[in-house]
C-alpha cells in the first residue's frame, strides 16, 4: 500500500531564470519545506544546484551544524555571480537559547547576507500531521513579515 505525502514540497522549475525567489535549505531539516509553505514560495530540494539567475532565501537551524551548512552555501554562491542570497533565515530547533557556536558563527554571516532573519522553534507543530492547519504564533507571523520584506526589497534585506 502505498501513502501520498500532504503538501509535496518538491517544486519543478521551468526552464529559465526563475520569477521570484526560491526557498533554500543549507542542509536537511532546516525547516524550509515549512517556510515555503508559510510564504507560498518554490521549495528548492537541499542538494538541488539553483537554476541560473535565482535569488535565494536561505533557511538554515540555528544549531553549530546548520550555521555551518550555512558559512558553505553562502561561500558556494559568492563563487556563482548568477546566484543571489535575499537573506538567511535561521529556524530555531528548540525553546532553549541558541547554542554559542552557531550564534557566533551566524553573527559572522551578517555581512554577507542582506538580511538575517530569526524564526522561532513552535513546538506544538511536532505534533501535527500538518502543522499549518494549527494557528500560526505571533512569533513566527511577526518573522514572517520581517522576510517578506527582506523578498521585497530591490537587492533583499530589510529596508529602512
Amino acid at each position: 500500500m502505498a501513502f501520498a505525502a500532504p503538501h509535496s514540497p518538491v517544486t519543478f522549475f521551468p526552464a529559465g531564470p526563475p520569477s521570484g525567489p526560491i526557498v533554500h535549505g543549507c542542509h536537511g531539516g532546516a525547516g524550509a519545506s515549512t517556510l515555503a509553505r508559510l510564504l507560498e514560495l518554490p521549495d528548492l530540494p537541499t542538494g538541488w544546484a539553483p537554476p541560473p539567475q535565482a535569488r535565494l532565501l536561505l533557511v538554515a537551524r540555528g544549531t553549530p551544524y546548520g550555521s555551518r551548512a550555512a558559512v558553505s552555501v553562502l561561500a558556494a554562491l559568492r563563487a556563482q555571480p548568477s546566484l543571489a542570497a535575499l537573506a538567511l533565515v535561521v529556524v530555531g530547533d528548540g525553546p532553549w537559547p541558541e547554542p554559542m557556536t552557531a550564534t557566533r558563527r551566524l553573527v559572522t554571516l551578517g555581512p554577507l547576507v542582506p538580511a538575517v532573519v530569526r524564526v522561532p522553534f513552535v513546538g506544538r507543530w511536532r505534533y501535527l500531521d500538518d502543522p499549518l492547519s494549527a494557528r500560526i504564533p505571533r512569533a513566527v507571523t511577526s518573522a514572517l513579515a520581517r522576510i517578506r520584506a527582506a523578498l521585497a526589497a530591490p537587492e533583499g534585506g530589510i529596508p529602512s
